[in-house]
């Protein structure tokens, strides 16, 4: 008969066996899940869902499994299979969902086996919710990625919309241009040539030589402000030099003003679109500066910053015109048809000023990467 101390150190010895078998088995549970998530991270889940089904199968002792994941994120159902499907073991379903994906499990036991005890049963819905996530956030990237390729291709076709649209709006303006240029201002100088022949054979008394002097000067004026009208309606250093040389041109008539002006080469080789809407942001705000600010001094910018193309135009004057105050119909009309433009190509307008303290007007355009520059 074994004394009372053999005894107690023979139930020491089974209880630490206990202990000793309880930790294997917890530390298989975690291998588990942990060789289960370094699986899912070594690739898509189609590729590797396979090997990551064979090991909850392993761990499981099961025969057969089978994993199912319902259509979700625009993406079908799914199903994937290991082992044998004919063994007729126990039955375990599991199901678990997480990132929108819901993932059911189907496990057919070895013949003789039990079910997965309690401790088992939890580690496998871990490892399952582990899966139903790495789908999720599978399933969540690939609809993004096909929201952000839609985006792209909307811009795309916005922005080629957007270019035939002030295309269109420039062909109307050489129109015009053209028909001022071969209709009224031709019609004008040809009048004042007639009137100068007139006056000329007129005697120096004459009482009419006065009036038709007024009158062929007054042809004369006339035609010069159709000639300019018609270089603002396409002025050809824009076609021909590009953006900063058409806004040197159009400074270099500005009179009564001192202009200092900063003008990348850069703006150059913009896109047209861009050139285009830029100058005639820089005709705005220029006539308002002419019309409304009283100013004596104006700073004009033409930079590239951030792959965005920037405009400045500063000045000195009285500032922005308060609303009711005489003018300001005008100056807010220009200032809604510059931001219309803007919008047109993405761009945005700042404008800043108080009273006595000038106007800054600040146009900003985002450039699309690789086209239209160097």
């Amino acid at each position: 008969m074994p004394l009372p101390s053999e005894a107690a150190e023979a139930s020491t010895v089974d209880e630490l066996r206990r202990l000793y078998r309880d930790a294997e088995a917890r530390a298989a549970r975690l291998r588990f899940i942990v060789e289960t998530h370094t699986g899912l991270e070594r690739g898509r889940f189609e590729d590797v869902a396979g090997t990551v089904l064979a090991q909850v199968s392993a761990f499981a002792g099961a025969g057969s499994a089978a994993l199912e994941i319902e259509a979700s994120h625009g993406q079908p159902a799914w199903r994937v299979g290991v082992g044998r499907a004919g063994d007729a073991g126990a039955a375990v379903d599991l199901v678990a969902g997480d990132g929108g994906a819901t993932v059911r499990l189907a496990l057919r036991l070895l013949p003789g086996r039990r079910g997965p005890a309690a401790e088992d049963r939890d580690a496998l819905d871990v490892a399952l919710r582990g899966i139903a996530a790495a789908v999720g956030l599978q399933r969540q990237a690939a609809e993004r990625q096909r929201l952000l390729d839609d985006i792209a291709g909307k811009r795309a076709e916005l922005a080629a919309l957007v270019g035939r649209l002030i295309e269109a709006q420039e062909q109307e303006r050489r129109r015009v241009a053209h028909d001022l240029h071969d209709g009224s201002a031709q019609t004008l100088a040809a009048l004042g040539y007639r009137l100068q022949a007139v006056t000329a054979g007129l005697p120096d008394d004459a009482p009419l030589r006065r009036e038709l002097a007024e009158i062929a000067d007054l042809a004369r004026r006339s035609v010069a402000e159709i000639r300019a009208a018609i270089a603002d309606l396409r002025p050809p250093e824009l076609d021909g030099l590009g953006l900063a040389a058409a806004l040197r041109a159009r400074l270099d008539t500005l009179g009564g003003l001192a202009v200092s002006a900063e003008l990348s080469a850069a703006a150059n080789r913009w896109p047209a679109a861009v050139g285009l809407v830029l100058y005639r942001v820089a005709q705005e705000a220029l006539a308002n500066v002419l019309k409304h600010a009283g100013a004596g001094r104006v700073t004009v910018r033409l930079f590239e910053e951030g792959r965005q193309a920037h405009l400045h135009i500063a000045d000195d004057g009285r500032g922005l015109v308060a609303a009711g105050a005489p003018g300001a119909a005008g100056e807010r009309l220009g200032i809604a048809g510059m931001r219309e433009r803007l919008a047109l190509i993405g761009g945005r307008l700042e404008l800043d000023g108080a009273a006595g303290q000038g106007t800054a007007v600040r146009a900003a355009v985002p450039l699309p990467a690789g086209e239209g520059r160097s």
